[in-house]
């Protein structure tokens, strides 16, 4: 498990103000690591400097596109649209959420692309 942290264009040093908030992501395979945002920003914002920063040791985890990319907090898939504010993200602590990078639909399923058509998918619990 590793942990980095990485500052957002205008803040320096790895601590955040209480105006800032800290995001600590958090990889399915255990890796975290520290952004900094401000409350204001879209998720598709958050995703796209995630992105743009992505940490060294997560290389072989690298998506193909921000896209890729999903963020999961307190139980729930974060909005593109939505602020980090609007999901009741607070600034001045660090808060945990979950990475979850969607695999792009060719490997998912070995088809070409001619046969990634959408078909019926359902998940059936009892």
């Amino acid at each position: 498990m590793t942990e980095t942290s990485t500052a957002t264009p205008g803040q320096t040093g790895d601590a955040a103000d209480s105006s800032t908030v800290s995001l600590t992501l958090l990889l399915v395979s255990g890796s975290r690591s520290t952004f900094h945002f401000q409350g204001t920003e879209t998720i598709e914002n958050v995703k796209a400097k995630v992105f743009e920063s992505w940490p060294k040791d997560w290389q072989e985890e690298k998506p193909a596109s921000p896209q890729s990319l999903k963020i999961l907090y307190l139980g729930k898939f974060l909005a593109d649209s939505s602020t980090l504010e609007s999901n009741k993200i607070q600034p001045g602590n660090t808060t945990i959420v979950h990475l979850t990078i969607k695999a792009p639909e060719q490997e998912l399923h070995g088809n070409s692309k001619s046969d990634s058509a959408a078909k019926c998918k359902f998940c059936l619990i009892l």
